[in-house]
């Protein structure tokens, strides 16, 4: 048998690898960062804005405590535990690569938190203490969507509430790695 040298050689098994491997990554990420998106539209819109004053160029809490400040963060936890638990578990449950895998999700989640935050915010009403410079005292204003407390000085983003959707992510994805039976791809064992 004689090879035709003008010929190119088919996929390699390395090459057909990679490409799946990137195939997988791409689909992963763009569910991440969609299902992301729509819960930044969803946390802006389960959210009720705390009403504030304005005073001296300051925007105050009205009425003041952490708990009006902090249901913004609680909501987001909230949705973006389980959000990342669903889809780190759905993620799992596509067999091979499983290392790979590890660090698609986590790269996934963690754009996917920011989408979720930046559509989130973008949604919601601006910083209210940005808003209430030069406007007159006693002006009722609404608060902005955030991470953080509504406090001057503080960087809205900087928040551990973050770390939801990568933690849940993880955690459904190591679960069904665990619990989920093999039964998707058998491997030899001889």
């Amino acid at each position: 048998m004689t090879s035709d040298p003008g010929a190119t050689p088919g996929p390699t098994h390395e090459s057909t690898r990679g490409s799946t491997l990137l195939r997988r990554f791409g689909v992963v990420l763009a569910l991440f960062v969609v299902a992301g998106a729509a819960a930044g539209a969803l946390w802006e819109r389960l959210w009720d804005a705390p009403a504030g004053l304005v005073y001296e160029g300051r925007w105050f809490l009205e009425p003041a405590g952490p708990d009006v400040s902090f249901e913004g963060i609680a909501l987001f936890v909230a949705i973006a535990f389980p959000l990342g638990l669903v889809l780190g578990a759905l993620a799992g449950l596509w067999r091979g690569h499983e290392a790979a895998m590890v660090v698609m999700v986590l790269v996934a989640a963690c754009l996917a938190t920011g989408a979720m935050y930046a559509v989130g915010s973008m949604l919601g009403p601006g910083d209210p203490q940005a808003l209430a410079a030069g406007r007159p005292d006693y002006t009722p204003l609404d608060g902005g969507l955030g991470l953080t407390a509504p406090d001057q000085g503080r960087v809205p983003w900087h928040s551990t509430a973050l770390v939801a959707m990568p933690a849940g992510a993880m955690a459904g994805l190591v679960v069904t790695f665990l619990l989920v039976s093999r039964g998707f791809v058998r491997r030899s064992r001889g």
